[in-house]
Formats: C-alpha cells, structure tokens, sequence
C-alpha cells in the first residue's frame, strides 16, 4: 500500500471514528464531515460541521500519521494556521491510531479535543464535554503472554481454546 493510500485510509477510520464518538451523545447532530485536500505542504485533514443542541460548531481536525508527541506537536501547530481559515471559531481536535498519555496531554495543553482509533477521547462542545478512556488494547505483557496455565481460567480452559479447535480438527481426519 503506497503511503498516499495509507493515509488516505487512515483519514477515513478517523472520520468514522469521530462520527461514532458523536453519534453516542445524543444532543450532536453531525451536519457533515469534509476530507481537507492538502495545501501549500501541509497534511490534509477533515472538518466536520456538527449542531450541539441547535448551535453550530466546527471542528478542525488533524490525522497525524502516529500519535508521537513530536508529531501531535506539528498537527497542533497545521490546525491553529488552518483552523484561522474557518469561518467561525473552529475547535481543533487530533485524531490519531494511539494517542500516549504525553500526546494526550500536548492537546490538552493546547486546548484541542483529541480521540484515537484505541477509544479514547475528549471533546469539548460548547455545553457537551466527552470523555472516553480505554485499556491500552496491545500491552506488551498481553501480547507475549501465554495462555494462562493458573487460576480460574486454566481450570476452565486448560488449554486455549483455538488449540481445542485445532486438536478436534485433528481428530477429525
């Protein structure tokens, strides 16, 4: 997948993902969602026109290929010169794959909204304020860890269930 594609992609999980995080609160009301072309160098983005409780908002956002705080850093920066082009006061938010917790609190610092493709977010809309905090979904201890071969779910599963699956299959020729 050439790189052009991949962020191209990347753009539209973002623009679902922001779209399911306001569909939750049921006083937005999401008017549209725009793909940004890019523009004198700098990255495309989306702008998204949503109505919270009967008032207009916009919102600018930057889709930074990872969430590294050096790349948050220059979303920041691209969103304050491009969020000047809007009309209206528009409300910067980043939306990333993952966002660290220093990432996290660059946009606070900054007062943008921000929200990563793990489920985390937060979003400040005139009277609406989301919040949404997840597990880290790819712990290294998670990922390198065997299946249990203690405690509750050993007794239950004394092996992994897709090595059962397998052994059955097995079996079965």
């Amino acid at each position: 997948m050439k790189a052009s594609e991949a962020k191209r992609d990347l753009e539209v999980r973002a623009a679902a993902a922001l779209k399911a995080v306001l569909a939750e609160v049921s006083t937005i009301k999401v008017r549209e969602i725009r793909h940004q072309s890019p523009q004198n160098g700098h990255d495309r983005g989306l702008t998204a026109y949503v109505d919270v409780v009967g008032r207009h908002h916009t919102l600018a956002c930057g889709v930074p290929c990872d969430g590294q705080p050096g790349h948050v850093r220059s979303a920041l920066e691209e969103l304050r010169h491009g969020a000047a082009r809007l009309p209206g006061d528009a409300t910067p938010v980043i939306i990333a794959p993952y966002l660290s917790p220093e990432a996290q609190a660059l946009c606070k610092e900054s007062k943008a909204g921000f929200l990563d493709l793990e489920g985390n977010a937060r979003l400040a809309l005139g009277e609406v304020f989301i919040v949404k905090r997840t597990l880290p979904s790819h712990s290294p201890h998670r990922a390198t860890a065997p299946w249990p071969a203690r405690g509750p779910l050993a007794e239950k599963f004394p092996e992994a269930p897709s090595s059962r699956r397998t052994a059955a299959r097995r079996a079965e020729v």
